[in-house]
């Protein structure tokens, strides 16, 4: 029997069985249906776009008008998630994204932002009449507040706050201001002859540090200077004291509410020179110190 005579019976075979409906339907079915899952899985691709993927394009740092001509470049939607205030950035900025630069998305794919708000956050004023200085500063601390000027009078409780202001009109608790604003405190004087303050050093401090560390001394910030490597705001906030008017001498005292003028650089190693000359400065005081004490002792005994 030859090739063709057995591919002929085959072939009978198979015609026989194709005439059979329920061999037939059953086989046209299933064609059918693998047809259309291969359709829809081809028309998936087409309609996801699967493959054609761009990266996300970076946001941060752009006002949000050009943040929405970048996203319509892109064919991206901009979704406002919410808002902070940063006072180193300009308000209206964007200041965080989600998805973040450089990953890979989709044609109109949201894009979540974080803006820098066009004010900052208002806080309510603390209740510090009555408390002492030291505490004043904790409950202003704790309310995203600063100390501003101090001013004394005289009164029988020393530091101690009688009135707080802000911005020269009287500051009630509750009322709402900025969120890092200066409150001016009024504080009582004692009734002594010689009120004194220590000096302490705030070289290396920043600026809101040396503020702080005055203010717990009843000390008030003078005039304050940057030299030429702080430019913007950002500079301001990183910038540390370098000099101070009058300078720090280890233990000279001062009348309470005095001002002390500081210079702030970006410079580190403006920063170390003046801390190391602010040592010998305070090693020659103690040693003159010593030689007036010892001179005094020696006076002392010429009298006996």
């Amino acid at each position: 029997m030859s090739v063709r005579d057995i591919l002929g019976k085959v072939g009978d075979i198979f015609r026989r069985i194709w005439r059979i409906p329920y061999v037939r339907h059953p086989f046209l079915a299933l064609v059918l249906i693998l047809f259309l899952v291969l359709v829809s899985f081809y028309s998936l691709g087409i309609l996801t776009r699967h493959g054609d993927e761009y990266a996300v394009p970076d946001l941060c740092g752009q006002s949000l008008t050009e943040a929405y001509k970048i996203a319509d470049k892109y064919h991206l939607n901009l979704v406002l998630l919410d808002s902070s205030y940063v006072v180193t950035k300009r308000p209206g900025t964007v200041l965080q994204q989600d998805p973040i630069a450089g990953e890979k998305v989709k044609r109109g794919r949201h894009v979540f932002l974080s803006i820098n708000a066009c004010s900052p956050m208002m806080v309510p004023a603390p209740s510090l009449v009555g408390e002492t200085l030291r505490q004043a500063l904790i409950l202003l601390d704790q309310s995203g507040l600063q100390c501003g000027e101090l001013s004394f009078t005289p009164d029988i409780a020393l530091n101690s706050v009688l009135k707080q202001s802000y911005e020269g009109d009287d500051l009630l608790p509750g009322d709402k201001l900025p969120k890092g604003g200066l409150v001016d405190l009024l504080l009582g004087q004692g009734f002594e002859n010689s009120s004194l303050t220590q000096q302490p050093n705030v070289i290396q401090m920043t600026l809101q540090e040396a503020r702080r560390m005055l203010a717990s001394r009843s000390l008030n910030v003078g005039r304050i200077t940057f030299d030429e490597t702080v430019k913007d705001m950002a500079d301001t906030l990183s910038a540390r004291v370098y000099t101070t008017n009058p300078p720090f001498l280890g233990n000279r005292e001062l009348p309470l509410g005095s001002r002390i003028n500081l210079w702030l650089t970006l410079n580190s190693s403006r920063i170390a020179a003046q801390a190391i000359q602010g040592q010998a400065n305070n090693a020659l005081q103690d040693s003159l110190d010593r030689e007036n004490e010892t001179q005094e002792i020696d006076d002392d005994f010429e009298v006996f």
